[in-house]
Formats: structure tokens, C-alpha cells, sequence
């Protein structure tokens, strides 16, 4: 019943919204049309420089991982139709899952149907989760692949440790691998299984010193196991990146390290960003952005993971099952992602890394928040003489309505617009659309012209043209790399911030030539690229 009812709803949200224009969603979507077409080893645009990208086409999955656009391709192979409903139906079907594993998840901690049914429903319009869902994201499968990591690691507390469980352990770093597979952050699921294993032994060994050498091996075996199980799923993707990039991760993540504002994920050229430059800002700004990453996305955890009336029952049951090692190891996690999006990765965090990585643990923070709501209804049974029985069910269908209704108001908020105003992915739709009328008939073929463009994925997947992207600095930059891949045209957007003087003034810079404003749009071209590109 919770699965039909989460994929109902899930399928609502592709009749209300049916477009994307999202650029992680159109990325995802549109590779995995290339993936259906037989051409999943090329990338139709470049959206970012981190890697150096030849030329249009190039290496796919350069930066972003790739199993969201096979698990879109696998809709579309499925149906026989390559449109975006196609790609969607499996993120219907994984969240209307999602739902029915929560619920399982919740009952198998606290032992309560009606706690585990409240805690299902609750997760059928996950709050500012509810309006990616349905899409081709990662923000399914991370919640699918988190929540069956937790019912399948933690089964027993010590197993790893007291009895070889090779298959087990064989299917947890098969998970660990599609974790690894749907972000590149999964990867500290397998730093943390394998010390898992290790923690495991060291609870055994310090019941019992003389059975060293039995749960030594058996821990060894089991931990081999996770590796196994783990290498036998990440192999294709390391072949991909030796045979694309000749490394085994993706080239461009690395130099992510080193901007210094958001913007930067896009300067040109990539091989500026350097260690030695990102020192020069001084290291009061570096603890600068670092403080206030740490401070964003704990407001984040609050209101968006702690769904904020969530938040405080969130903490108690983290309180009263702080003796567990799956809670433990579950915050330890949590803690991993907030300092990895904070510390390393700043910018990109506070822009929705932070908010997409955090979608594995979901499921066990909405745990923690109804196992928490169960020990407030014992408290009240004890100590203030509560019924049990009423109480649950009065604060429980309480507590569930007021989660509804937030989700519900927020999506419609998102997903409709707001003081009047088209929503951004209609608005966005048929922007795109008339920029592509506009330059076919000023003479641009999709097939034979490049574009600059804000959103290369959504420009192609709305017109079949590919692009780069504009880059994230100033004028100098957008000519050098209209230089270096050869854009014919540049369609610029009133919200390319870095480029405001630019939009402002598109017939002021010699080296451009404006063609014309289409839905606020300009579209402009070189001047004379022979002359600007010497």
C-alpha cells in the first residue's frame, strides 16, 4: 500500500511539473538519451572546465556520477520512447519504494506499526525533497541505497566480527559501490563500512582477548568482502575514466579543492586553479568561507534534513539510542558529509551538495525523528500519566499533518511560481525555445553551430543544440573560451551575474556583435574571430 501511494504521488508530480529545467536533471536526463542512443561515452555540451574538455562532443561524466542517467536510461529503454516521463518512471517506482523501506526501517527499531505507517506517509512529500523526487536525480537512489544499507549492515551489531557473512558483506560493498556510483562522496561509505569491521572486532576482542586470531581472520575475510563486492560494481567506471581521462577518478574533481567562490566552478581556463592561487586570498578568508559553510549547512540540517519540527525529536531519539552503534555510526556519517561540504568542498556544498549527499541518510534521520516521538509518548506515559494509546495516535496524526502540509505548501510554492509569475522551468521552457527560432533564423543549424549558453543541459535538452557554458569570470574569460572551442554565438541571460556589466552594455565591447534580444535574452557573436582569437 505505501508503495503505491508513493508512487502515485510521485507520478502526480510529473503530470504538475513536466519539465526540468533543472541543470542536474537535464544532465542526467540527456545522458541518458545518449546512453539509450548507444552513445553513453559522449557528452553533448560542456558545462564546466575542471577537466580540460577537448572540444563538444567530449568524455562523458566528466565531473557528476553516473547512475542516475542509467537508471533514466533504463526508463526510457524500457518504454521505448526517449521523452522526459520515460526517464522519470524508475524515480516513481524507487520512491514509492523509498516510502515502504522507511516504514520497515522505522518498525524494525521501535517495534511500532502505527509509528512505522506515520513515519511511511511522512516520507511520501519529503518537504523540499518532494519537488526533486520524481526527476532524474540522485535523490532516490541515495535514499533507496542508504536506507538498504542500514537494514542490511545492521542487522546484528557485532556480526562482521563473531561469524564470516561473506555475501553479506559481498552486498554491502556492492552498495557501498552504487553509493559510490550516484555521488562521489559515496566513497565514505566504504572508508566507513571498513571501519565498521574494525570497530566490530574491537568490541569482540574486548569481551574475550583470546579469541585474537579466529575473529581477526573472520574479520579480515568479511572486510575482504566488502572490497570485493565494492570493486566487482565501481570496475566499468574505473575502466570508463582510464580509457576517457586515463585516471581512475574523474580529473576535474581535484582542482574543485581549490575556488575560491562558487562562480570558480566554471572559470577558464581550469588549469588556473591551483593550490598556490587559492592560498593568495589569505587565510582569513579561507576560515572565513569555511565558518560560514559550517554555519549554512547546519541550518540546512535543521531545516531542511530535520524538516525543523522534526529537528528536536530528531535529537532525542539520537539521545536515547546514543549506546547504538548503528546511531553512532549513522551521526558519524552525517558529521562526515557536513565537514567534507564545509571544509573541502564550501561553495559547492552550501549550493546543494551538502542537500543532495545528505539524501542517503534521510531515511535514518526520519528513524531517529519517530523513534524520538515514541520515547516523548513514554515520557508522557510515565510521567504525566498519558494514555498511550491516544497519545500516539492524536500527536502522531498530528505531527504527520503538520509535515504534509508544509511539504505540500513548499512544493506548490516551487513548483507553480510565485507573486504571479510563470514557474522558472515554464519560463525557462519557452525562453529556450525562442532563442532556438531565433538563431535558426539568423542562420544557425543545431547541427553544425556551438553556443555559450548559462545551462548547456537544459539548452539541449529543450532545443538539441550543444554548447559550453559561459564561463564564471569576467568578459576576458568568455572570449577565451568562445576562442577555444569555437562557439559561434553567445546567448546571454539577464541572471549571468558575473557578466551584469555585459548584459547591460551588449553593444559596448569591440569584440562582439550583437544580433538581437529574444524574452530578454541577447544573442551576440565575434566580431572578428580571426582578429580576437590570435
Amino acid at each position: 500500500m505505501l508503495v503505491l501511494i508513493g508512487g502515485l504521488i510521485a507520478g502526480a508530480m510529473v503530470w504538475i511539473q513536466p519539465l526540468s529545467a533543472s541543470m542536474d536533471s537535464d544532465y542526467y536526463y540527456a545522458l541518458g538519451r545518449q546512453i539509450v542512443q548507444g552513445r553513453g561515452d559522449e557528452q553533448p555540451f560542456i558545462w564546466n572546465y575542471l577537466a580540460d574538455p577537448p572540444g563538444v562532443p567530449m568524455p562523458s561524466f566528466d565531473y557528476w556520477m553516473p547512475l542516475p542517467a542509467f537508471v533514466a536510461a533504463l526508463g526510457m529503454g524500457i518504454t521505448g520512447v526517449q521523452v522526459l516521463w520515460a526517464a522519470r518512471l524508475p524515480f516513481i517506482v524507487l520512491h514509492g519504494v523509498n516510502v515502504a523501506l522507511v516504514a520497515y526501517l522505522i518498525h524494525q527499531r521501535t517495534k511500532q506499526t502505527f509509528l512505522a505507517w506515520l513515519g511511511g506517509l511522512s516520507a511520501s512529500i519529503p518537504l523540499f525533497y518532494a519537488s526533486f523526487i520524481s526527476l532524474p536525480e540522485s535523490f532516490a537512489p541515495l535514499m533507496t541505497l542508504g536506507t538498504l544499507y542500514f537494514l542490511t549492515v545492521f542487522e546484528g551489531e557485532r556480526v562482521w566480527a563473531e561469524r564470516l557473512s561473506p555475501g553479506r558483506s559481498i552486498g554491502v560493498g556492492g552498495l557501498c559501490g552504487l553509493l559510490h556510483l550516484a555521488r562521489a562522496d559515496g566513497l565514505l561509505w566504504l572508508v566507513a563500512s571498513f571501519l565498521l569491521v574494525g570497530v566490530s572486532l574491537r568490541q569482540v576482542l574486548s569481551e574475550n582477548k583470546h579469541k585474537l586470531t579466529d575473529e581477526l581472520r573472520i574479520a579480515v575475510i568479511n572486510g575482504a568482502g566488502v572490497g570485493v563486492g565494492y570493486g566487482l560494481v565501481i570496475a566499468p567506471w574505473v575502466l570508463h575514466n582510464l580509457s576517457a581521462f586515463g585516471t581512475f577518478l574523474q580529473p576535474g574533481s581535484g582542482r574543485a579543492l581549490w575556488i575560491r567562490e562558487y562562480n570558480e566552478l566554471f572559470f577558464f581556463p581550469a588549469s588556473e586553479l591551483t593550490f598556490a592561487r587559492w592560498l593568495d586570498q589569505g587565510w582569513l578568508a579561507i576560515l572565513r568561507d569555511r565558518l560560514w559553510a559550517l554555519g549554512q549547512n547546519l541550518l540546512s540540517a535543521i531545516a531542511v534534513q530535520g524538516q525543523i519540527v522534526l529537528f528536536p525529536l530528531i535529537l532525542l531519539g539520537f539521545w536515547k539510542g546514543r549506546d547504538r552503534l548503528e546511531t553512532r555510526f549513522g551521526i558519524g556519517m552525517w558529521g562526515g558529509l557536513w565537514l567534507v561540504f564545509s571544509i573541502l568542498f564550501p561553495f559547492a556544498g552550501v549550493r546543494g551538495g551538502f542537500f543532495h549527499s545528505g539524501a542517503a541518510l534521510q531515511p535514518f534521520l526520519w528513524m531517529l525523528g519517530w523513534w524520538g516521538f515514541w520515547y516523548w509518548i513514554e515520557w508522557g506515559v510515565e510521567k504525566r500519566g498519558w494514555d498511550r494509546k491516544i497519545s500516539q495516535r492524536v500527536l502522531g496524526v498530528g505531527l504527520l499533518l503538520i509535515l504534509l502540509m508544509a511539504s505540500t505548501g513548499i512544493y506548490i510554492r516551487r513548483v507553480s511560481g510565485v507573486s504571479g509569475s510563470p514557474p522558472t522551468w515554464k519560463m525557462t521552457q519557452e525562453t529556450y525555445l525562442a532563442v532556438h527560432q531565433k538563431l535558426l533564423e539568423l542562420g544557425y543549424d543545431p547541427e553544425s553551430s556551438l553556443g555559450a549558453v548559462n545551462n548547456p543541459p537544459t539548452f539541449f535538452v529543450l532545443t538539441g543544440r550543444p554548447s559550453i557554458v559561459i564561463p564564471g569570470g569576467d568578459i576576458s574569460q568568455l572570449l577565451a573560451a568562445v576562442c577555444r572551442y569555437r562557439a559561434n554565438y553567445i546567448v546571454l541571460e539577464r541572471d549571468q551575474e558575473n557578466l551584469a556589466w555585459l548584459y547591460a552594455h551588449p553593444t559596448e565591447v569591440e569584440a562582439l556583435v550583437y544580433l538581437g534580444t529574444v524574452h530578454g535574452v541577447h544573442l551576440l557573436q565575434l566580431r572578428d574571430a580571426a582578429a580576437t582569437c590570435r
